[in-house]
């Protein structure tokens, strides 16, 4: 406790701190004294130079300080070149805190009082250096400290050669040290050996930028080096470039290209029968057709240069399975594929390919499945009878891809149609008495009979019913009649058929 007795009317004073024997002071004179437990009370007495006359008292309570705590850094970053940046854990207020260096002789120096909360910024901060908090008494700075734990830069360098990023740091810290590398927003932490100050990056792509950074954990705390940027360089031509192709659901053509090692950047140039499609980084491409054609190949090949100039050998090929359906014959229900085959350039462009016809349902899940081994046609023989429209798609299997290749796909759009005879003899010996409606597709119609005076006598909208020739139940009268079909097919196109049909007796 520091004790200034500022009264000058008294011929001598005393200074009692707590419980403790008074100590004679001087006026005018800053004394530190011991606190040796409660009451917490400085008490002064001042007494005149003759005896028996009246002495002056003043006591003035105070709280003591808080225990000291040893200061703690825990993270030491380098936002700019020259900048540190210091984080540390809370400060005792009733204390002072002076940042410091270690200096050359071993020793410290003062850079700055501190006063503000953590984190702390050195715009010019003395690179390299280890710093430390010392916390200080107040009102004895030279008799009482206590430093906190020091932290020490790391300084990072790095080149780029020949397919390789070359990394190596120094600090004056101790510790175990982590490497990391950051490509665009992803960063991977790099395996480092036990005490390596250096790394070889051979994991890079060329023309690719990566940044790193290496930390220093040491205690409790972590120092953070500068960051280094580097573009991979190379004069290694890249490997070949992998093609898968095959058609989508739409009928337009997927590619995708792989260039081993490299998961992107570089030019991929997409050529579609020897004619340029695309220049474009992007390993996946659309390409639109609107009438594919079994009798005329559709091929494609892929060809990649690095972000360094550098070739890769000739690229892959593929040529695309194509498919054609159509009605075997007019009357017949049968449906006849054919299709081109698939062909690739790959790393096992002799593997065998084997075809499956794919049957789908209007929204394209596939309701039937039929293994054709390497044949180029198929004659379906029972379509399903119940769908005016049939689709199907060509799974293709082999020739090197990675995964199946698919066709386009083909529809038959067979047509609604109604089959009636030209007579009947409703007489009721058994044959031929009732008019029947039969064809296919009979799922949306109307279906009308006029006599020859332009009058209705039958209609139904329902392929179940006949007409036995009776008209408001009076007996069939022998003639000819003129029929009507209107019908929506499953495609909302309207379809019409007009004839005569003919009682007999």
């Amino acid at each position: 406790m520091q004790v200034t007795v500022t009264d000058k009317s008294y011929a001598t004073y005393f200074v009692q701190v707590g419980s403790a024997a008074p100590v004679p002071a001087a006026s005018g004179e800053t004394v530190s004294y011991p606190i040796s437990g409660g009451p917490y009370t400085v008490t002064v007495t001042g007494r005149y130079g003759q005896a028996n006359l009246c002495e002056g008292t003043s006591t003035k309570p105070f709280t003591p300080l808080p225990a000291p705590i040893a200061p703690v850094l825990r993270r030491l970053t380098r936002p700019a070149e020259g900048t540190v940046q210091l984080e540390f854990e809370a400060l005792q207020p009733e204390y002072r805190y002076q940042l410091q260096v270690a200096t050359t002789q071993g020793d410290y120096r003062n850079l700055m009082a501190v006063t503000a909360a953590s984190p702390l910024t050195l715009p010019a901060a003395p690179l390299p250096g280890c710093y430390r908090l010392l916390l200080q008494d107040q009102c004895q700075p030279p008799v009482f400290s206590l430093p906190s734990n020091s932290i020490c830069s790391v300084q990072l360098t790095g080149a780029a050669t020949n397919g390789r990023n070359q990394l190596s740091w120094t600090s004056a810290g101790n510790g175990t040290y982590t490497l990391t590398r950051t490509e665009g927003s992803t960063s991977v932490v790099l395996p480092l050996l036990a005490g390596a100050t250096s790394y070889d990056d051979a994991d890079v792509s060329c023309g690719t930028t990566y940044r790193y950074q290496v930390s220093l954990n040491s205690g409790p705390a972590t120092s953070v080096s500068n960051e280094v940027g580097l573009t991979a360089l190379s004069t290694t031509p890249p490997a070949r470039p992998q093609l898968w192709a095959g058609f989508n659901l739409r009928n337009q053509v997927e590619l995708r290209a792989e260039v081993p090692g490299v998961a992107a950047g570089g030019q991929l140039s997409y050529q579609r029968n020897g004619a340029p499609l695309a220049a474009t980084p992007a390993r996946r491409l659309l390409d639109s057709l609107i009438a594919p054609d079994p009798a005329v190949p559709l091929c494609y090949t892929v060809d990649f240069q690095d972000a360094c100039g550098n070739r890769a050998p000739a690229g892959a090929g593929v040529c695309v399975v194509q498919l054609k359906a159509e009605a075997a014959s007019s009357n017949a229900p049968e449906i006849r594929l054919t299709w081109s085959a698939l062909t690739a350039t790959g790393p096992d462009m002799a593997a065998p390919v084997s075809y499956r016809v794919l049957g789908l349902a209007a929204d394209n899940t596939v309701v039937s499945s039929v293994a054709v081994g390497n044949n180029l046609t198929y004659l379906d023989l029972q379509p399903d009878p119940n769908r005016q429209t049939v689709r199907y798609r060509i799974e293709a299997s082999g020739a090197g891809l990675p995964e199946p290749s698919y066709s386009n796909v083909a529809e038959v759009a067979r047509p609604v149609k109604l089959v009636l005879p030209t007579a009947f003899t409703p007489n009721g010996d058994g044959l031929n008495d009732v008019l029947e409606l039969k064809g296919r597709f009979l799922d949306n119609f109307r279906f009308t009979i006029i006599d020859r005076n332009g009058r209705t006598v039958f209609q139904t909208s329902d392929r179940t019913r006949s007409w036995d020739g009776r008209i408001k139940g009076a007996a069939p009268v022998p003639g000819a009649y003129a029929w009507q079909f209107e019908a929506l097919d499953q495609q909302g196109q309207r379809v019409k058929q007009y004839g005569t049909v003919t009682i007999l007796r």
